[in-house]
């Protein structure tokens, strides 16, 4: 798909080609990256919240885990004495 921008400043225009000029591509292939990047960011931030949340729901989970298998642990030295 094309993506066709009018009446962009001069100066971000000479400053997109140096960004360009710099990482070895043309303005073309800079540009379509960047915006390719961009767009995927909000996905990747949705991702990364999603295992941050899952990992805390896991963190608490093995927590309890661990606070009853103590008990059991205490509950069974009781028994074998």
């Amino acid at each position: 798909m094309d993506l066709h921008i009018r009446n962009i400043d001069p100066y971000a225009v000479k400053k997109i080609n140096e960004l360009a000029q710099r990482s070895g591509v043309s303005r073309q292939v800079y540009l379509k990256e960047t915006i390719e990047s961009f767009a995927m960011l909000e996905v990747l931030t949705n991702k990364e919240k999603y295992y941050d949340k899952q990992l805390q729901a896991n963190t608490l989970f093995l927590q309890k885990a661990s606070k009853e298998f103590d008990e059991l642990v205490e509950v069974l030295k009781e028994l074998l004495i």
